[in-house]
């Protein structure tokens, strides 16, 4: 099977409905699956991290989502501190 890569606004797009669907999910596990979700997005941008960071902080802190409003404080976190480890 030929797998094509998708453009990287699709990236960012599937990345956030991943973890749209993490917030509402109950699952215990939410917080490891969300880490392997955004390393998933990121090794889609391997020359380029912080830039994905950046676009990934920008998408949640600019976009409307449902959810555990503590869930998505734990996802900005994770992605801050990503980012501060790139400086």
């Amino acid at each position: 099977m030929i797998q094509r890569r998708l453009p990287r606004t699709n990236r960012l797009g599937h990345c956030l409905a991943a973890l749209r669907v993490l917030a509402k999910s109950n699952s215990r596990n939410r917080y490891i699956l969300v880490k392997g979700k955004i390393d998933e997005y990121l090794r889609t941008h391997p020359f380029d991290l912080a830039r994905a960071l950046e676009r990934l902080r920008e998408a949640i802190h600019h976009g409307e989502f449902e959810g555990d409003d503590e869930y998505w404080s734990i996802v900005k976190e994770h992605v801050r501190l990503l980012l501060h480890s790139l400086t």
